[in-house]
C-alpha cells in the first residue's frame, strides 16, 4: 500500500490505449469529492443487445450502437479513502465498487474519444495496423502532456 498516504492517486488496467485528458478528468473527479472514479467508454466494438422473455422468445435486438451502453475503460482515479472499502481478496470493481455506489462515492467520467483495450489477439492485430498506418491518437495526447 505505497499510495496509502497520498491524498489522490491514479491507477490503470495497462492493457488500453487513449487519448484521454487525464488533467481534466482530475479536476472533474477533485471537484465531485467522491473517493472513486473510473472512465466510461462506448465500446470499441459491435455487438447486438438481446432482451428475452422467461420463455426464452426474443422481444427485442438491437445493435449496441443504438444504446446507450458505456463499459468501464480501466482508468481509476482513487482519494485514501478507497481502502475504508476494500477487503482482502476481493475484486475491485466487484465488492468494494458495490460498497461505493451504495454510498453515493462513485464517480463516473463519461468520455467519447479515443480509446482501445487490448485484451485478444484481434486487439493487438488492430492496434499494430494503427500503428503501421502512423495513427496513434493516444500518442499525441502523451505528446501534449509532455509540451
Amino acid at each position: 500500500h505505497l499510495v496509502q498516504d497520498e491524498e489522490i492517486f491514479l491507477a490503470n488496467y495497462s492493457d488500453g490505449v487513449t487519448d484521454l485528458p487525464l488533467p481534466e478528468m482530475i479536476e472533474r473527479f477533485k471537484a465531485s469529492g467522491k473517493v472513486a472514479c473510473f472512465v466510461c467508454v462506448r465500446p470499441p466494438f459491435n455487438f447486438h443487445l438481446v432482451e428475452f422473455n422467461a420463455q426464452g422468445l426474443v422481444e427485442r435486438l438491437r445493435a449496441n450502437t443504438e444504446s446507450d451502453t458505456w463499459i468501464n475503460g480501466g482508468y481509476f482515479i482513487f482519494r485514501k479513502q478507497i481502502f475504508d472499502y476494500m477487503r482482502d481478496g476481493e475484486e475491485l470493481v466487484l465488492e468494494p465498487f458495490a460498497r461505493l455506489i451504495q454510498a453515493g462515492q462513485l464517480y463516473a467520467y463519461k468520455y467519447e474519444g479515443f480509446w482501445r483495450a487490448m485484451d485478444t489477439l484481434r486487439d493487438r492485430q488492430v492496434l499494430e495496423e494503427m500503428v503501421e498506418r502512423g495513427n496513434m491518437p493516444w500518442r499525441i495526447a502523451h505528446q501534449k502532456a509532455r509540451s
